[in-house]
């Protein structure tokens, strides 16, 4: 790991842990263990290194998706691995993080609001098709509309609005939502399939190496 890579790891792990703006650029070089002046010959202001790391957590996100899609035997069980990842991600994601990103650097959040246009909706339409494909899904979904109420309810299971952490388990939201959804769009090839998968309480199991 090069001494640019270590600097944005651990702006990206406090940027995670604190939120953006509490975190200083001293307080990276110190966590980094070098000088401020060492951190701002790697990047330019704080900006460059929040554009850098949501831009590596995206692309992170991207590898991990494509890996859980080839890897999934069928559409349902891919629908149960993104859901999978997605939470994992949550989780590790302080949610003042991205309402910071959204709030103070604009260029930043239409960033990921790219991404859920263009990889996250695109990857659930896709879905939709390999699902329809396969003879697990009904064949007259309207694309569109059931990709964006996907979407919509994968927003809403992070919205802490929505789902206090002191009353909902994230987990328990995200199956439930997702195994409503699959039940929902499903034929009953499709609802026969999911219900096993129900029936283990958890989503089918895949190395993301």
């Amino acid at each position: 790991m090069t001494l640019q890579e270590r600097i944005l790891e651990t702006a990206l792990r406090l940027f995670r842990t604190y939120g953006i703006k509490s975190v200083t650029m001293f307080d990276i070089a110190k966590e980094c263990g070098v000088s401020k002046k060492t951190v701002y010959e790697h990047f330019a202001d704080k900006e460059a290194l929040i554009k850098s790391g949501v831009q590596t957590v995206l692309d992170g996100l991207q590898q991990q998706l494509d890996h859980g899609r080839r890897q999934a035997d069928n559409a349902i069980a891919e629908q149960l691995q993104t859901a999978h990842i997605l939470e994992v991600l949550a989780r590790t994601m302080n949610p003042v993080m991205m309402h910071e990103v959204r709030k103070y650097h604009p260029e930043v959040g239409q960033a990921v609001e790219d991404f859920r246009r263009d990889n996250v909706l695109q990857g659930i339409r896709e879905n939709l098709e390999r699902g329809i494909e396969e003879g697990l899904y009904h064949p007259y979904l309207k694309m569109d509309i059931m990709a964006r109420m996907r979407q919509l309810q994968l927003d809403a299971a992070f919205d802490q609005a929505q789902y206090p952490p002191e009353q909902f388990d994230m987990h328990q939201v995200m199956q439930e939502i997702t195994f409503n959804y699959i039940m929902g769009i499903s034929t009953p090839e499709g609802r026969k399939l999911a219900g096993q998968y129900l029936v283990t309480a958890s989503a089918p199991s895949f190395s993301l190496e």
